[in-house]
């Protein structure tokens, strides 16, 4: 506030929905995130979310590794259209219920969950707020957007998945007449209102298909989401007031209050001092410079929520970004995944929604549980990431490195199957095998 005294009234406006010059990019963030913000609360109101997880689960047919793979599927599959609170407060209930039927310990899949939600908040440009306000800033489509965020964020969900079942596989047993039940069980009794349940689901293909076929140059991104969400509300013949009820005023003057933060600090310069500090670490490279920022973001992130982080680190990457023109948006892009993933490595932020809901439905996680796992697998899943960057920009380097970890990661394997005592009978027998194929 003092910052704001004897300022021009302009100037409030300019940090609250951004300038002219830079295309009112806090304005475009906050429609595209209220138009959003109606879509995803019709299609909850019909069940769709709900109806389609209880799907994907009977696929499973109860089989603990088809139950663990499809119970992550999908978690980033609706973590990829809804917020991860939404996500959470969706999921977290329904795989207890899942669980009881079976007669299982939901932990395990609790846990993935919460870790995975992430993961499918990197998938589009609308599947979290940070996705938002850099495709937003940055001036990113949504094709661009998932072919160079998505893409990778698709390939560390496979990684991490086999990590989970390796992790998790002892530990996965369902008894026979939980599949039985489960097999019999009525999703359609998770569905209020058939009806809507199908203009919901009609309104998301579509959004989705708008954004892929028509360029943000001719309709943004924000008025398409606005658009299909006015035509929602009509047909859905829902009560608008009920509707507004339920959208989360408190995020929005949230998000204002971080654009007023974030514009304040630009102005003032330390972002500029932050930038210029941080592209002079990378010593002018881009693979460092890329590097910095994935993890600097995720370590920031696992102590502070990632939207203000995110609002920051934007100026920041736009200052560092002059001196790279040709390959400025991947500094956005790390910032996405950087910012995303690492609310996991401590069980703090959205994940301690994650914990209150596990314990209010008498399936307990304790913080600790949460941590041991949560900081494994993010850093993990940041180390692969990095491992793919330096595969882009520093291949040779890359290709090293992935040779030596395949060769430690099969003589652990060896090691587990075989033991010592049958490696060195193995390697015996290769080379005894050698010295006859060459007649020695």
């Amino acid at each position: 506030m003092i910052y704001l005294e004897k300022k021009d009234f302009k100037v409030i406006i300019d940090l609250l929905f951004g300038s002219q010059s830079e295309g009112f990019v806090n304005l475009h963030s906050l429609i595209l995130i209220i138009g959003m913000m109606f879509i995803v609360e019709i299609s909850k109101e019909a069940g769709l979310f709900q109806f389609t997880a209880l799907n994907l689960i009977k696929l499973s047919k109860g089989k603990p590794v088809y139950l663990m793979s499809i119970f992550c599927l999908i978690t980033i599959v609706i973590s990829a259209i809804l917020n991860n609170i939404l996500t959470v407060i969706i999921l977290i209930p329904l795989t207890i219920t899942v669980s009881r039927i079976l007669n299982v310990n939901p932990s395990p899949y609790i846990l993935t969950q919460a870790i995975l939600v992430n993961i499918g908040g990197t998938f589009f440009s609308i599947s979290s707020i940070p996705n938002i306000l850099i495709s937003t800033y940055a001036n990113i489509s949504f094709v661009e957007f998932f072919l160079n965020v998505g893409t990778v964020s698709l390939i560390i969900f496979v990684f991490t998945l086999i990590l989970f079942i390796f992790i998790f596989k002892k530990s996965l047993q369902v008894p026979q007449e939980g599949i039985t039940i489960l097999m019999e069980f009525n999703v359609w009794n998770f569905v209020p209102n058939k009806k809507l349940l199908f203009k919901s689901l009609i309104s998301l293909i579509a959004l989705f298909t708008f954004f892929i076929i028509i360029p943000s140059s001719l309709i943004s991104t924000d008025i398409l989401a606005l658009l299909v969400a006015v035509v929602l509300i009509i047909i859905s013949r829902l009560d608008a007031r009920q509707i507004i009820s339920k959208i989360d005023f408190e995020l929005i003057f949230y998000l204002l209050g971080i654009f007023v933060i974030a514009g304040a600090l630009d102005l003032l310069g330390v972002v500029q001092v932050l930038g210029e500090s941080m592209a002079h670490i990378s010593g002018g490279s881009v693979f460092f410079q890329i590097l910095i920022i994935l993890w600097f973001s995720s370590f920031l992130s696992s102590a502070i929520d990632n939207i203000p982080i995110t609002k920051v680190l934007i100026p920041v990457i736009s200052t560092i970004t002059s001196n790279f023109p040709s390959v400025g948006k991947q500094f956005y892009y790390s910032l996405a995944i950087g910012a995303n993933w690492g609310d996991n490595l401590t069980p703090l932020g959205d994940n301690i929604l994650v914990v209150q809901l596990a314990e209010a439905n008498k399936r307990p996680i304790s913080f600790r549980q949460f941590f041991k796992i949560g900081f494994l697998t993010t850093l993990y899943q940041i180390i692969l990431v990095s491992i793919y960057y330096t595969l882009i920009f520093e291949t040779s380097t890359g290709i090293i490195i992935v040779i030596v970890i395949t060769v430690c990661l099969l003589m652990i394997y060896l090691l587990n199957k075989l033991g010592p005592k049958g490696i060195r009978v193995g390697i015996g027998k290769g080379v005894n095998g050698i010295r006859k194929l060459f007649g020695a």
